[in-house]
């Protein structure tokens, strides 16, 4: 059963991945905050669609952007129209390179799912 397909009478995984340097620079919720914002057009309305405090998005921005040395958002302040949020190309790209590194992990961690815990072996195991 594939990750992204969980069916509770089948045997399945779940994981997360997260990239470091020093510390945490990103993750899956670092990636649904810059889509978010790619949506919203801000990232208050990033973090409205998540549930998440706006002073938890910022931080959480300003940290994986110290981690990898570059801003992940341009920024406008407010005026008649408010303000606003678009992703930098930087940030672009590390989404695509995430997406794709997720992909390809999945792909593979289901290869080894299936080799180590096919229903034939979960039976097996269940009747050893």
């Amino acid at each position: 059963m594939k990750q992204n397909q969980p069916n509770q009478d089948h045997l399945h995984y779940g994981i997360s991945l997260k990239l470091y340097f020093e510390n945490k620079a990103f993750g899956p919720g670092m990636s649904a905050l810059l889509r978010g914002v790619e949506e919203t057009g801000s990232l208050q309305g990033a973090a409205q669609g998540m549930n998440m405090a706006y002073s938890k998005a910022w931080k959480m921005l300003k940290e994986s952007e110290k981690a990898w040395g570059f801003p992940l958002t341009e920024r406008e302040t407010g005026g008649k129209d408010g303000g606003g949020s678009t992703l930098t190309v930087q940030a672009v790209r590390l989404l695509e390179a995430y997406d794709s590194f997720m992909k390809e992990a999945r792909e593979e961690l289901d290869r080894l799912f299936e080799k180590h815990f096919s229903q034939d072996r979960v039976e097996k195991l269940k009747n050893s």
